[in-house]
């Protein structure tokens, strides 16, 4: 436990997480929901604090020894000076506020050919009292947005600390990571070698298209009476994923993202979107003996 003297005050309660490069800080020890924090406002050993992803937490250089607030400007040696356009008058071209006192000031009735003017002190820096608890030092940790909802434990949640929550092993739900894939795949398949079959929330299926030597079939075109005519067929497709959130017709579901924690979390995923990116946009090639009715294809 850290303690800083100061003025008699109430004390700063701040809570820290220390790491091998840096200290995170926040006033909110009992974090709340809603709360406004009077850190940014403060200096540590000499220096502002910075703002992280959370408006509660803070970043410093090393744990503080000092913490100062801001002190404003006072105003000192206050007068009154008589107007420029007034010298002529023959009154004084300074008077106390006590001169313009209705009973016992004689300049009472003049106040208005006068204006307030005053100096000002040097801004001051006052310290601060405080108290800082480390709640965990860890070699590496960062304070970063997270863009997922992520689950943990019962256990975690109620052994850790919110903010290092992220350190601990954690998953995504099936719909949210359902919801991952099915963004990434729309936002970087290749048109010229797949298509998105079926998108929709509950279900989501890919496919291929595979050129081949044409083929001609018959198809009866007339209204009244058979009238047939002959076309070709040059392609055809092969589906190449598919998945779903939750159970739904023959759809695989999809299995949950799991990471040791969030920065695994993260990795875990992105190698799967690359992997999976790779199969749906690699070009299927027609093969010389079957000519485009056997394709051999990995599943996803």
């Amino acid at each position: 436990m850290n303690r800083g003297k100061a003025p008699a005050s109430e004390s700063l309660k701040l809570i820290a997480i220390k790491t091998k490069s840096k200290v995170y800080v926040s006033d909110n020890i009992n974090n709340d929901s809603y709360f406004y924090s009077r850190i940014k406002d403060l200096i540590f050993d000499g220096s502002k604090p910075e703002n992280t992803y959370k408006s509660d937490w803070f970043e410093v250089p090393c744990v503080p020894t000092t913490i100062q607030r801001s002190l404003p400007a006072e105003q000192i040696n206050v007068r009154y000076e008589l107007k420029e356009v007034h010298y002529n008058t023959g009154l004084p071209k300074v008077l106390q506020y006590s001169d313009f006192d209705e009973d016992t000031g004689q300049y009472e009735s003049v106040y208005g050919l006068y204006e307030r003017k005053f100096d000002l002190t040097e801004p001051g820096l006052e310290n601060v009292e405080f108290e800082l608890n480390v709640i965990a030092e860890l070699e590496d940790f960062e304070i970063v947005r997270s863009d997922f909802q992520l689950q943990h434990s019962i256990l975690d949640h109620i052994t850790t600390h919110p903010i290092l929550l992220s350190t601990k092993p954690c998953k995504l739900s099936r719909q949210e990571s359902f919801n991952i894939v099915r963004k990434y795949i729309k936002a970087n398949i290749d048109s010229k070698y797949a298509s998105v079959t079926s998108d929709y929330d509950f279900c989501l299926s890919v496919s291929k298209k595979i050129e081949h030597a044409p083929e001609s079939y018959r198809v009866d075109v007339g209204k009244r009476k058979p009238k047939y005519e002959t076309r070709y067929s040059r392609s055809r497709t092969v589906k190449v994923y598919e998945t779903a959130p939750k159970s739904y017709q023959t759809y695989p579901v999809i299995e949950p993202f799991e990471g040791k924690n969030e920065d695994d979390l993260k990795d875990i995923i992105q190698k799967f979107l690359d992997e999976l990116m790779i199969v749906i946009n690699k070009p299927l090639v027609e093969c010389e003996h079957c000519k485009g009715y056997g394709v051999i294809l990995d599943e996803v």
